[in-house]
C-alpha cells in the first residue's frame, strides 16, 4: 500500500490552524443549532437552519450528547460539561427500546461522555444499557437482532445490521464483563460470517429465514456487498474496533475492508449508491471511512501512510463545500454532507448531529486529543467564543 498512487484530488493535510479553526466552528455551531431546536434534540436540517427534532432524539441522540461532550473535553467547561451529563441522562429512556441502535445511543452519548469527562453516573448508565442490549442475544439466531422499532419493521427480530456494528463491539466489550464481551464478539462473527467478502467489501445487512426441514435458522446476506457506501465505512469502523478490542483475525478483515474503500473509493465524495447513476454523493461516508483508518492506522506496521490517506480525506471534507468554514457566515460550521433519508420520497445531503460528531472526533484525533480507542489523551482547552 505504501506505493498506491494517490488519485489527483489528494491533497496536503489540514495545518494545525486549519483544525483548530474547523473545531472552534463546529463547537461554535452547536450553540446555534441549540436555539433553532427549542429544547428538542436535533435530527436533521436541510438548510442548516430550519430542524427536524424529537423529543427523545430517535437513535441520533447519543451523537448530539457526544458533541456536547467533546466540546466540554476541549473547553474544560462546568457549563459544557453539565449541558453533555444532561443529554446522557434524558436518553436512558431508551434502555428498553427493541432496537440494537440503542447501542449507538449509549455509546456515544453516556459511555463515551462519562470516559471522557470521568463520570461515573453516565458509565453507569452505559454499563446498564450494554447488559440490556445483550440480554437480547438470540441463541438460535447467534446475533443481536435489530429489533422492531426505529425502522426496524415487522420482521426485525429476524434481521442483522452492519450501521451499530462498532457501538455494539465497544459498548459490550467494553463493559468489563466477560459474558457481554463473548456476546459482542458472536455478534461481529455472525456479521462478518453473512456479508464480509474476501476483497474486503461488505453488505450492510443478512436476514435470517427458518428452513422447514431442519428448523434451523439460515442467515443469509440480502444486499451487495459494498453496493452502500455508509454501509462499507460503517462496517470498516466495526471491523477496526473488532481488531483493536481482539486482534487477529480481525485485523486482518479490517484491513481488507479499508483497502477495498481506497480501490472503490476514488474521491472523498463517493456516490451513496455507486450502482445507480442518479445517486447522491455522502461524504459522511467518508469521514466514518476516514475514522476507521485512523484507528487502524496505530495497529498497522505501514500505519504512517493509512494515516496520511485519512488525513488527506478528512482535509478534502473540510476544504469543501460541504462544509461551511468561513467564520462570520450565517451557517459557519454546518456540515451538510450526509446523505440521509429524509421521507419516502428519498434521500437529501443534510446537517445531523451524528455526521457533525463525527467531523468533530476526527478532527479531535487529527489533533491528538483523543487516539483510536476514543480516549482523551491529553489536556487541552479551546474556548468556543475564542477566535
Amino acid at each position: 500500500m505504501n506505493n498506491m498512487r494517490l488519485p489527483p484530488w489528494d491533497i496536503t493535510a489540514l495545518s494545525p490552524w486549519e483544525i483548530s479553526q474547523a473545531m472552534t466552528l463546529l463547537l461554535r455551531r452547536l450553540d446555534t443549532i441549540e436555539a433553532h431546536c427549542d429544547g428538542g434534540f436535533p435530527l436533521f436540517s436541510r438548510d442548516g437552519q430550519y430542524w427536524k427534532t424529537s423529543t427523545g432524539g430517535s437513535w441520533m441522540g447519543g451523537f448530539w450528547a457526544g458533541c456536547w461532550g467533546l466540546r466540554a473535553l476541549i473547553s474544560k467547561s462546568t457549563a459544557d460539561r453539565d449541558k453533555a451529563l444532561a443529554l446522557c441522562a434524558t436518553l436512558a429512556d431508551k434502555l428498553d427500546i427493541d432496537t440494537l441502535n440503542r447501542s449507538m445511543i449509549f455509546w456515544y452519548g453516556p459511555a463515551l461522555c462519562g470516559r471522557w469527562l470521568v463520570d461515573h453516573t453516565a458509565q453507569e448508565l452505559a454499563n446498564q444499557a450494554a447488559a440490556v442490549i445483550a440480554s437480547g442475544f438470540d441463541q438460535r439466531l447467534g446475533y443481536i437482532p435489530l429489533g422492531c422499532a426505529m425502522g426496524g419493521g415487522a420482521d426485525g427480530g429476524q434481521r442483522l445490521s452492519v450501521d451499530s456494528l462498532a457501538a455494539t463491539v465497544q459498548l459490550l466489550g467494553g463493559a468489563g464483563h466477560e459474558p457481554l464481551n463473548t456476546i459482542a464478539r458472536a455478534h461481529a462473527d455472525a456479521l462478518i460470517d453473512a456479508c464480509f467478502t474476501a476483497n474486503g467489501a461488505c453488505g450492510a445487512e443478512a436476514k435470517s429465514e427458518l428452513q422447514h426441514t431442519s428448523n434451523q435458522y439460515v442467515l443469509q446476506r440480502v444486499d451487495r456487498p459494498g453496493g452502500w457506501s455508509r454501509g462499507q465505512a460503517w462496517a470498516m469502523l466495526g471491523l477496526c474496533h473488532a481488531a483493536r478490542r481482539w486482534g487477529s483475525p480481525y485485523l486482518d478483515y479490517a484491513r481488507a475492508a479499508c483497502v477495498y474503500w481506497r480501490r472503490s473509493r476514488r474521491t472523498p465524495y463517493p456516490a451513496d449508491r455507486p450502482e445507480r447513476s442518479d445517486s447522491l454523493s455522502d461524504p459522511s461516508a467518508t469521514l466514518i471511512a476516514a475514522i476507521a483508518i485512523l484507528s487502524l492506522s496505530e495497529l498497522l506496521d505501514d500505519g504512517d501512510s493509512w494515516r496520511a490517506y485519512a488525513a488527506q480525506q478528512i482535509a478534502a471534507l473540510i476544504r469543501s463545500s460541504y462544509f461551511v468554514r468561513r467564520d462570520g457566515a450565517a451557517h459557519a460550521g454546518a456540515f451538510i454532507g450526509a446523505c440521509y433519508r429524509t421521507s419516502a420520497a428519498g434521500c437529501e445531503l443534510v446537517e445531523s448531529p451524528w455526521s457533525s460528531f463525527f467531523l468533530l472526533e476526527a478532527l479531535c484525533m487529527l489533533a491528538g486529543l483523543i487516539d483510536g480507542e476514543e480516549q482523551g489523551t491529553q489536556s487541552h482547552s479551546m474556548n468556543p467564543a475564542d477566535d
